[in-house]
Order: C-alpha cells, then sequence, then structure tokens
C-alpha cells in the first residue's frame, strides 16, 4: 500500500513538468519573418548530363534555367549568389536539396554557374543571399 502512494506521488509530480506552456486560448506561434543572415562558403554545379533528372521539389533538372540546391531553405526560396572571386552575380530559385559534401554550401544549375563564371573551376568562393 505505502509503495502504491509512493508511485502515485511520483507520478503526479512527473506529470507536471510535462505541461506545455501554451494554453488552447492562446494564438499559434507565428512563423518568423526575419531572413537569413548571407551564407559564405563554395559552390559547385550540376553537370548537364543529370537533364531530366528529378529534384527534391518535384521537378526536372534543366541545365539552362537558373536553379540552386540548398540543405535547409525551402523549395521556391529565391537566392542571390555572388561570386567573391569575380563580383559577379545571379539570382537563382531553389528547385532542390543539397549539397551533401561537407565543404559546399550551395549547389547551382549549369547555367547559374555560366553567369557566375567558374564552369572550368568547378568550385567557387561564395555569398548567398536570401531575396525572398
Amino acid at each position: 500500500m505505502r509503495f502504491a502512494s509512493f508511485l502515485t506521488v511520483l507520478a503526479l509530480a512527473l506529470s507536471e513538468g510535462t505541461a506545455t506552456a501554451q494554453t488552447p486560448n492562446d494564438p499559434p506561434a507565428k512563423p518568423s519573418t526575419e531572413k537569413p543572415q548571407p551564407e559564405r562558403g563554395y559552390a559547385a554545379f550540376y553537370s548537364p548530363s543529370l537533364e531530366g533528372h528529378k529534384t527534391a521539389c518535384g521537378g526536372t533538372y534543366a541545365p539552362d534555367k537558373l536553379t540552386a540546391a540548398h540543405p535547409r531553405l525551402p523549395c521556391g526560396t529565391k537566392l542571390r549568389v555572388t561570386n567573391l572571386r569575380n563580383g559577379k552575380t545571379v539570382r537563382v530559385t531553389v528547385n532542390d536539396h543539397g549539397p551533401r559534401t561537407p565543404n559546399r554550401i550551395i549547389d547551382v544549375s549549369y547555367a547559374a554557374a555560366r553567369s557566375l563564371d567558374f564552369i572550368k573551376q568547378g568550385t567557387t568562393l561564395v555569398k548567398v543571399e536570401v531575396l525572398r
């Protein structure tokens, strides 16, 4: 009997700590409207040979479109990518997730890499800014 009382008190004590801070009358939390800070790191590009392959966003890769893969940003996010070695910029739309290589922050389409002028180098140092 004493053990059962102990378990009841213990269960009540533990359950008090699991209550949520939000009450039913509280409005739902709003998503943050702050734009992420610009990122700096390395970019690479998708080979034209991947044309037609499915992207994570449901489309297909088109080397002639200004698109990109980003590991965290949602599909449809508009970005400005600046090649920090030559100052050239391009606007792209996120249509895939990646890269999965630890030293890269973004993969861009062949057309975007051509606009940024790093086809010969294969990778370049970039700044990535969220536009919307």
